[in-house]
């Protein structure tokens, strides 16, 4: 009886893909908002062995295995944070080809006390290309927002 009436408390996910985006904050912030097709975000994964490729760029093609899950970060690279910049992912869209995500896998923004921003679940066969949006903030001015697209591959 006393082993029922412990709380319950799911395990973390741990995602087998991470996707992280490292910004330069101060050249970002200095473009103009809107579409962006420069330099100054350096996407890449942990999977460049199993197949993924683009790594350092925008145009990070990731390879994804049906059912797992995938967590996306942004971080800011500012001088060790000195500046006060910050990075925040705003939202996915799947601009072309396959919802990958299905109905019930498309990244959801998380809580801060979780190790990843946004987290989702490949759910379907495909390719897709998706949009990415974030906004950025440089020494707490106004936050700007930019947006580019990057691909996803799920096999089974």
């Amino acid at each position: 009886m006393n082993k029922l009436m412990r709380q319950f408390s799911a395990p973390a996910v741990v995602p087998s893909r991470v996707i992280n985006i490292a910004v330069d904050t101060v050249y970002l912030y200095s473009q103009t908002n809107g579409a962006y097709a420069g330099t100054g975000v350096y996407m890449m994964d942990n999977n460049v062995a199993g197949g993924s490729s683009g790594e350092g760029g925008l145009e990070l093609s990731t390879q994804l295995t049906a059912g797992f899950g995938v967590a996306f970060n942004a971080v800011a690279i500012d001088a060790m944070g000195a500046q006060g910049d910050h990075v925040e992912i705003i939202g996915f869209e799947v601009s072309n080809g396959t919802n990958i995500f299905g109905n019930f896998g498309f990244p959801t923004k998380q809580p801060d006390t979780s190790p990843y921003q946004w987290l989702g679940t490949a759910m379907l066969q495909g390719n897709c290309t998706y949009q990415i949006k974030i906004g950025v903030s440089v020494g707490g001015a106004p936050t700007k927002y930019f947006w580019w697209d990057p691909f996803l591959t799920c096999t089974a």
